[in-house]
């Protein structure tokens, strides 16, 4: 039992770095737009561009390339070095075409950790969370792009997201650790990535749980 334990801690431990994940979906803004994120000073942090997406399933010739995410206005709550970050309003995020005519994807942006990264203005910060209740809509199935067919071939109960939030400098600040922590107000830019957990992950961790029920079962 003990050995079973220890060999689900670490697949999980894997399961929440980067080298087990795959990237489906990646974006920043758009240059021409002067697009970035925008901090309160309150703990409202919104993204007021259209993001448009670099690449599918690494590749920037993928039919969502081009396409625009956009992301809920999020609250940050914490002290420290210790944040979290969650929706506010509406938890929706979603795909849709250039002119914004037709939706490909819809999910649901859960909360996460905020983790702050370096002491000076070239620190960045990371987001990290899932989206879940995925819809790829009969418009998202009919562009052919790999990187949402793979999301809906996979069979995962959802997404891994993140976004790294660069810079945060200012007068008063010198990061964005610093600009939390002291109620500053702040922008700069970003980008962010949508990716597929590992199939091989997701296995190992339903055999993992399956040992556990039939463990209890016995000693039912």
């Amino acid at each position: 039992m003990k050995r079973l334990v220890i060999m689900i801690f670490a697949l999980l431990v894997c399961a929440g770095t980067p080298a087990f994940a795959t990237p489906a979906i990646e974006f920043s803004p758009d240059a021409g737009t002067g697009g970035s994120w925008q901090y309160d000073g309150a703990g409202t942090l919104s993204f007021n561009q259209n993001i448009t997406i670099d690449s599918g399933m690494g590749s920037n010739a993928d039919a969502l390339v081009g396409s625009l995410v956009f992301i809920p206005t999020l609250v940050v709550s914490g002290s420290g070095s210790i944040y979290e970050m969650k929706p506010i309003g509406s938890s929706t995020i979603m795909i849709t075409n250039a002119d914004k005519s037709a939706v490909y994807l819809t999910g649901t942006l859960g909360s996460g950790d905020l983790l702050t990264i370096g002491t000076i203005a070239g620190g960045y910060t990371a987001f990290k969370t899932d989206i879940t209740d995925i819809v790829i809509t009969d418009a998202g199935k009919a562009i052919g792009s790999a990187a949402l067919n793979m999301i809906l071939y996979s069979q995962t109960p959802g997404l891994d997201f993140e976004i790294s939030l660069q810079g945060g400098s200012g007068t008063n600040y010198r990061s964005f650790a610093e600009m939390l922590a002291g109620g500053f107000v702040g922008g700069n830019g970003f980008s962010g990535a949508m990716s597929i957990p590992e199939p091989a992950t997701i296995a190992l961790l339903g055999l993992g749980s399956l040992a556990l029920i039939r463990k209890r079962k016995r000693k039912a």
